[in-house]
């Protein structure tokens, strides 16, 4: 990898991206899949099944700054971040697999075991999404070239997203067993999801741990990350965008099933709003150029607003205009996707000036928390939320429930005001987040790196 040139091969940009498939795979089935998996599927009360998830994330709290202050001072022949790819990739396609097993146990044993096999999962998916995310400031420093490598990357991501959506919607039309429809899924996902680690493990390189200076002492470490002002900015932006998308992902099912009651649709209004994602994403980055990567979220933001209080108002009959809001939806997913990754490499200069070290490890792992935090969130809330309401989990086999009134305005409620406040919020982070092109530059020169 040539870090002096700022313009990257196209080449490399494609196959450096396959690396998103590893993560946004296992990733979008749990999003669109978990909670609905839980509660009618496992036949889990959807509080019990809420607490299967967000208990897992109580080590979530602790194991992606561990693992990112880890990387930064791991010394081995295979560099920071490779090892972690290398070594990290089986676990993570085997511990998926065994998410989408339903065992013959009690509701507690189900809640134990689907809690543990989440924390395995999640270990793995922390070090390889570390792993990988931590490489992507070594391939450029330039602050419009992160943008389209990040948009590259984005269209790998959300087109596993798909694909992933896609297979079980294939899968659903010939398999009518729930449970052996989504152990097949999780088998085969599962598969594909170790190989794209190994793929980037083979293409990158990284500096010799004999040129990289002596890391800070943890602590230090941990204080110097979180008192990054720039940071903390992206990092309550990503959190309430990705929050945003997350909830989305877990409702849709529900609002197509028990709203607009076409629950065999709800797939084709995820591949919609995901396809047109990746259309948006060259319109994001394009965005990004011509402004700047603040305002290009912003923008984002503000549009998926007004779509996501459009669909949140759908009459239960109005299925042609939610497609369409779907689509439109496109625009906000791929800001969400695209930007806050993009802005992650340039605080790490800003960390770099103030410390003379690269620690990607700290704030990527950061970055890995933020967005597991808000996937764990989005179901712990929706799942507390149907559980109040009075959500009548489905029968095995049978048609499904006429559910209360008060559960289907929940669904409704989490499909468009919830997380239009959130977007509300992150707008005001995005406001305050000062690193423009013109300082990144000054920064750069600064730090004797010139990209051009």
């Amino acid at each position: 990898m040539d870090r002096s040139s700022p313009h990257l091969p196209a080449r490399l940009k494609l196959i450096f991206s396959t690396g998103d498939l590893s993560t946004s795979i296992p990733l979008a089935i749990l999003m669109f899949y978990q909670l609905y998996f839980l509660t009618d599927v496992a036949a889990l009360r959807p509080d019990d099944a809420a607490w299967a998830v967000g208990l897992s994330r109580i080590w979530d709290a602790v194991n992606d700054p561990l693992f990112g202050i880890f990387s930064d001072r791991l010394r081995t022949r295979w560099g920071r971040r490779r090892v972690l790819l290398l070594f990290g990739a089986l676990p993570l396609g085997l511990s998926f697999i065994l998410m989408w097993i339903v065992p013959p146990f009690s509701p507690l044993g189900l809640v134990v075991y689907y809690t543990s096999v989440y924390i395995l999962f999640d270990t793995a998916f922390t070090a390889v999404h570390l792993g990988y995310n931590a490489l992507t400031p070594e391939l450029t420093q330039d602050y419009d070239e992160r943008s389209s490598l990040n948009g590259y990357r984005m269209v790998f991501s959300i087109s596993g997203t798909l694909g992933a959506i896609i297979l079980a919607t294939v899968l659903s039309w010939y398999i009518t067993d729930a449970k052996l429809l989504y152990l097949i899924i999780g088998i085969g996902l599962g598969l594909i999801s170790i190989i794209p680690p190994w793929v980037v493990f083979s293409v990158t390189r990284e500096k010799p741990a004999s040129e990289l200076p002596s890391a800070l002492p943890a602590a230090q470490s941990l204080r110097t990350t979180l008192s990054n002002a720039p940071f903390r900015m992206v990092m309550g932006l990503y959190l309430l965008s990705w929050t945003t998308a997350s909830i989305l992902a877990a409702v849709l099912v529900y609002f197509a099933s028990y709203h607009l009651r076409i629950p065999g649709q709800a797939n084709y209004f995820v591949l919609v709003a995901q396809a047109s994602a990746i259309l948006f994403i060259p319109v994001v980055v394009w965005l990004a150029k011509v402004m700047d990567k603040r305002r290009s979220f912003i923008i984002g933001m503000v549009a998926w607003i007004a779509v996501l209080l459009g669909i949140s108002g759908l009459r239960s009959d109005q299925v042609q205009l939610a497609y369409v809001l779907a689509a439109l939806a496109g625009w906000g997913i791929a800001t969400a996707y695209v930007i806050p990754w993009a802005m992650v490499p340039d605080v790490v200069e800003y960390d770099q000036q103030r410390t003379g070290q690269r620690r990607e490890g700290s704030y990527y792992a950061f970055a890995s928390f933020f967005q597991k935090l808000a996937t764990g969130a989005a179901i712990w809330g929706m799942g507390q939320a149907l559980a109040y309401t009075g959500y009548i989990t489905p029968s095995t086999n049978q048609p499904l429930p006429l559910q209360p009134e008060a559960a289907v305005q929940a669904i409704r409620f989490f499909a468009g005001p919830v997380p239009a406040l959130l977007l509300v919020m992150a707008i005001a982070f995005a406001w305050r987040y000062p690193i423009s092109r013109a300082s990144h530059q000054a920064r750069l020169e600064e730090l004797s790196v010139h990209p051009d």
